[in-house]
């Protein structure tokens, strides 16, 4: 069955591993419309090779025979190569955005506010772990600045010491998360309240840049009370602010109406947790990619990590960014370089102690635009041959920056010249979905005819 009186090779409906060409060259067209390269006698290749590498399988459709197909035709093969074709088409109008960054860069604020904006409504279940995700970063915050307070040898007032007790009993009397909202009552919110209020927690938070806090720590610390409150149902804001560590791969999948065909265009925001131990991960992620958006924290320039206390939060994004643009799965991929938290930058920077932390820095120690143009100079050194699409400053907790972030991402990912593109590739696979389908229509009315002849014999018995 492998060789065809017209001298080629049928490798789709022969299926062999490999073949010897001993007839000729082999001059199939694959469905997408490409012709396979030629092949010449005595030559050994596999089915992969007489294609055209398109992924698509190769039916051979020049080198069969009429007749060949009406023997030989291959129902399953069809039916495949149809539902081939009706995924690639999916594929050509969905946009995979890969969403990347060091842990509390903002990554997933990002995706919480690009959801809102397409009218995402939480779930219980998204609302309950906003919830818990508050009252965990409270107790963590608070446990911290705890440690750090002793390793600075401050003095807390003895009248502290139950609850002093209780944040170093955290971790061994909560095994479960879900066990924080019964932990987590008005009193124990009223006692860190008064705990915090202390003369050597508020020493030990004149050197928070020494230590991991969450940049969100002033607001918990203002609505810790109304989160510890019964009846409390976490709010927009809320939603937005609460820190929950991504572990694992987020896929947000959200619909864009266009016009012309198709009526609807798809953007897949993949998140995946920016932390060290996740990021092996990520290497899972880097295929099919239409754009990557990489967010830095611009207020990290003075703080530590989590996983880290050693490490500087910029540096590690630095770092991480050149291994990325240097990560040949991304060659010709355009990168937005999202700085983010500027809101919380320009209120670092007032402190003027950039030259701290960046000796390299020889700008005005009080001018936001001559730090924001330092780090932007500096991100683009490390680029290298990268494509880098734009820089972008924006401030995650604000729904207009990521709107205008989201839309312009949008414009150039499904650009006219793109969607041009596009239009011509559809119509070539269009045009071999509508054969195969054909053929498929065709098999089913001879199947039919042929049913009926072997059915009459039988009716007149």
């Amino acid at each position: 069955p492998n060789k065809i009186a017209a001298g080629g090779v049928c490798f789709a409906l022969a299926r062999p591993e490999k073949v010897t060409i001993t007839m000729g060259a082999v001059f199939c067209t694959c469905v997408c419309g490409k012709p396979s390269r030629d092949i010449n006698v005595g030559y050994e290749v596999s089915k992969a090779e007489a294609c055209c590498a398109c992924s698509i399988p190769c039916w051979c459709e020049a080198c069969c025979g009429d007749s060949f197909k009406d023997n030989q035709f291959d129902e399953i093969e069809c039916r495949i190569g149809i539902q081939l074709y009706e995924q690639q088409l999916q594929r050509m109008y969905t946009f995979k955005l890969l969403l990347l960054g060091a842990g509390e860069s903002g990554k997933s604020t990002i995706l919480k506010q690009i959801k809102l904006i397409n009218r995402w409504t939480p779930s219980e279940e998204e609302l309950s772990r906003a919830r818990i995700g508050l009252k965990t970063n409270i107790l963590d915050c608070m446990q911290n600045i705890i440690d750090k307070a002793e390793e600075f040898e401050k003095i807390i007032d003895s009248k502290h010491k139950d609850t002093v007790d209780m944040l170093k009993r955290k971790k061994e009397d909560i095994s479960d998360e879900d066990e924080i909202d019964d932990f987590f009552t008005p009193n124990i919110a009223k006692n860190l309240q008064q705990l915090l209020e202390c003369k050597a927690i508020q020493e030990t938070l004149k050197r928070r840049s020494e230590f991991w806090l969450l940049e969100s720590f002033d607001f918990l610390m203002q609505n810790m009370e109304r989160i510890a409150a019964p009846d409390y149902q976490p709010t927009e804001e809320d939603i937005v602010t609460a820190r929950v560590r991504t572990t694992g791969i987020v896929k947000t999948t959200l619909e864009q109406k266009v016009t012309g065909d198709p009526s609807t265009v798809s953007y897949q925001v993949v998140d995946v947790g920016g932390q060290r131990s996740e990021r092996k991960k990520w290497l899972n992620l880097f295929s099919d990619v239409s754009a990557v958006l990489f967010v830095s924290n611009l207020a990290g320039y003075n703080k530590r990590l989590f996983e880290d206390q050693n490490a500087n939060r910029m540096t590690e994004s630095l770092g991480l960014f050149e291994q990325i643009c240097k990560e040949k799965a991304f060659e010709g991929i355009p990168i937005y370089l999202i700085l983010n938290k500027k809101d919380l930058f320009e209120e670092a920077i007032a402190r003027k102690d950039l030259p701290d932390y960046f000796e390299d820095y020889k700008g005005d120690n009080s001018s936001m635009l001559e730090a924001l143009n330092f780090f932007k100079s500096k991100f683009s050194m490390l680029s290298h041959k990268a494509f880098i699409q734009d820089i972008i400053t924006i401030s995650a907790k604000a729904k207009l920056d990521v709107k205008g972030l989201f839309e312009q991402i949008k414009r150039q990912t499904f650009s006219e010249a793109k969607q041009e593109r596009l239009r011509k590739d559809a119509a070539e696979i269009k045009s071999s979905l509508r054969r195969l389908r054909t053929q498929l229509e065709r098999k089913g009315n001879k199947t039919t005819k042929d049913e009926l002849k072997l059915q009459k014999p039988q009716n007149n018995a």
